[in-house]
């Protein structure tokens, strides 16, 4: 099977109800529901699914390769990606994997913001996951659960971001909380910009690119604007 969303692997991987399946995962029953309306879960939860089930974590995470291998096949190799640019691959197999590091599989969208494209659709199928280390993800501010990775197309937050870069966003962030850069859905387009709230009411969006003049948000029009997410952290080719 293929082109499948991580909720339509998981139900396929369950095969029997929610309950009893929570049970032998070791999970909650609304823990379980929330997997299956579409959020996804850290490593150490897929681990637990994956083991549970039956199926390889590379299918149930990526829709990658098999559903189902012996047990002395190997399950997956993770590539986490550390803080300071360096990687380090973690093979892991059945009843092995999660001992060595306790990683966060961050879905990364084919998503451009600041180039328009409308909102972020976060329903639609990662096209890959990125490891990162749990414990890095909170000392940054983020909440591994709402972990979320988009391009970034444009200049106008040069020099800060640049065209192309790859951004970590925290979509548990639904409101501006400070001068930080965040993810903007207005006027259907999807823009990274700082946030500047005025004390009539109104917001500017501020490029930190000076070519760009911030742009005024009446306070009337406040309402048409939602907050996606903050950016976090960033990365980018060399």
């Amino acid at each position: 099977m293929t082109g499948t969303t991580f909720a339509e692997r998981l139900n396929l991987a369950i095969g029997e109800n929610v309950h009893a399946f929570a049970r032998k995962a070791n999970l909650s029953d609304s823990t379980l529901r929330q997997y299956l309306k579409g959020s996804m879960p850290g490593l150490d939860k897929l681990i637990a699914i994956s083991e549970a089930s039956g199926v390889t974590l590379d299918w149930l995470a990526a829709d990658r390769g098999p559903m189902r291998l012996s047990p002395e096949s190997h399950v997956a190799d993770i590539a986490v990606h550390h803080a300071d640019g360096t990687t380090t691959l973690y093979e892991m197999k059945n009843g092995e994997a999660g001992k060595k590091a306790e990683l966060t599989l961050v879905p990364r969208f084919d998503i451009s913001a600041s180039a328009g494209g409308g909102q972020i659709a976060y329903q639609e199928q990662a096209v890959e996951l990125i490891a990162f280390q749990s414990a890095w993800l909170r000392s940054i501010g983020v909440s591994p659960d709402f972990a979320r990775i988009i391009t970034a197309r444009g200049d106008s937050m040069e020099p800060t971001i640049r065209d192309g870069d790859q951004i970590l966003i925290d979509t548990s962030v639904e409101e501006v909380r400070d001068n930080g850069i965040y993810c903007v859905v207005y006027g259907n387009m999807l823009l990274v910009k700082r946030v500047h709230p005025r004390m009539n009411g109104s917001l500017q969006l501020i490029s930190d690119n000076d070519v760009y003049p911030p742009e005024e948000v009446s306070a009337g029009d406040v309402a048409s604007l939602s907050i996606a997410g903050r950016v976090r952290w960033f990365g980018r080719n060399l």
